[in-house]
């Protein structure tokens, strides 16, 4: 038989009393109530928890889940023997609030977004601390706003929110936002003058209990898009946390917390124009260093020149570059390497060939990797990895792929 669902009548109280029984829900035993508060997971809606107290044993209601005959099963994390009689129940006072602000608000926003751009609901998922919409249909950043004042507005306005089991005819006649997903027994949250949708989740009794609702973000999602907001006391943590970082930029940069965004842009023009001193500098080193160490290797009668140039603190696009000066004599295979001191001094390696030889970089590099607990690969002309420290890159680079 059907747990009698008493949430449904009364989403604002905590405590009840119901008859207990165990039961079974996917080989695992659970406990059965005649009625309950606690909501279970589905829609999207996260389920209740709480605890149940059956004669002097307090359950701690971890999970709530339905079965297909309509059975509520309270999975506790406590092991279960024989157990029947009164239980007397508490849910998360705290945790249903939550849950009935962003339920609404989701309600709310989906409606918003239709009205605004046409974006149809496809589907929704209220998280423990992030809730999302998903929907089809062309959406934009400022499409965003628009909805976010339209759910203000009813928000502000504070109207009912009405929960009903309507009539088939009835149902015939009202312009739901989407269509049941049960051909009997439909119940419909209302917000009045704004939303009229099938749902069977818990929800606030007026829309001034829903709190501030903010969008935080809009992704493209399989097709369409996901727009991700925040209610109710998630909203305001929300943005309290966010103007917190602001409010620590604003101290280490010395300016307005509203001119944060100027003093980024100007770090970034000196960052820039840094980097590309930087840039010149580099050129300038590497040409350089490049002509000093041609000419401390000449050309080797064998027709392959072996450079192994070791440098310290240099990062791999410092040694990509080195191995492209070097190789630039057609003779030279270059070994650029640099201790990496983020990775325990292992080396970062660049084996790059010049043009007139035919050395395999990548299978060379591949092979010394493999043979001594390295990764790294390429192709015959560059390739690039990290070797163990230790190792004598001057002995490796005179064997051959």
């Amino acid at each position: 038989m059907a747990t009698e669902k008493l949430y449904w009548s009364d989403p604002f109280a905590t405590t009840f009393e119901a008859t207990a029984r165990v039961g079974e829900l996917a080989g695992k035993p659970t406990v059965v109530l005649d009625r309950t508060l606690f909501y279970p997971e589905s829609g999207g809606q996260l389920a209740d928890t709480g605890t149940l107290l059956i004669g002097t044993r307090a359950l701690r209601v971890e999970d709530v889940q339905v079965d297909d005959e309509g059975v509520i099963h309270h999975v506790v994390a406590e092991t279960l023997e024989a157990l029947e009689g009164v239980a007397k129940g508490t849910i998360d006072a705290a945790r249903r609030r939550d849950h009935m602000a962003q339920h609404t608000a989701q309600h709310a926003l989906s409606r918003a977004l239709v009205d605004v751009a046409r974006a149809e609901t496809v589907s929704s998922r209220l998280g423990s601390s992030t809730c999302t919409i998903d929907v089809e249909g062309a959406l934009a950043e400022r499409d965003l706003a628009r909805a976010e004042d339209l759910v203000h507005a009813v928000v502000t306005n504070d109207v009912p929110v009405r929960a009903f089991f309507p009539s088939a005819d009835e149902l015939a006649r009202m312009p739901l936002r989407r269509a049941p997903k049960v051909d009997h027994d439909v119940r419909i949250i209302d917000i009045e003058g704004f939303d009229l949708s099938p749902c069977g989740g818990t929800h606030c009794t007026r829309s001034g209990q829903i709190g501030g609702v903010r969008v935080v973000g809009l992704e493209k999602y399989k097709g369409g898009w996901r727009v991700t907001f925040h209610a109710g006391r998630r909203a305001l943590e929300d943005a309290r946390k966010k103007e917190a970082v602001l409010a620590e930029l604003a101290r280490e940069m010395t300016c307005g917390l509203l001119d944060v965004g100027s003093a980024v842009g100007k770090l970034r023009g000196e960052l820039k124009a840094r980097m590309d001193a930087l840039s010149t500098t580099r050129g300038e080193l590497v040409e350089l260093l490049g002509e000093r160490v041609l000419t401390a290797h000449p050309p080797d009668p064998t027709g392959v020149t072996r450079i192994v140039l070791v440098r310290q603190r240099d990062d791999v696009p410092m040694l990509r570059t080195l191995a492209g000066r070097l190789c630039a004599r057609p003779d030279v295979v270059a070994f650029c390497a640099s201790p990496d001191e983020r990775n325990d001094g292992d080396w970062s390696v660049v084996v790059q060939r010049g043009a007139g030889v035919s050395f395999d970089c990548g299978a060379w590099l591949k092979s010394v990797a493999a043979r001594h607990g390295g990764r790294g690969g390429g192709r015959p002309e560059r390739a690039e990895g990290r070797l163990p420290r230790g190792l004598s890159l001057d002995d490796l680079a005179r064997t051959d792929p």
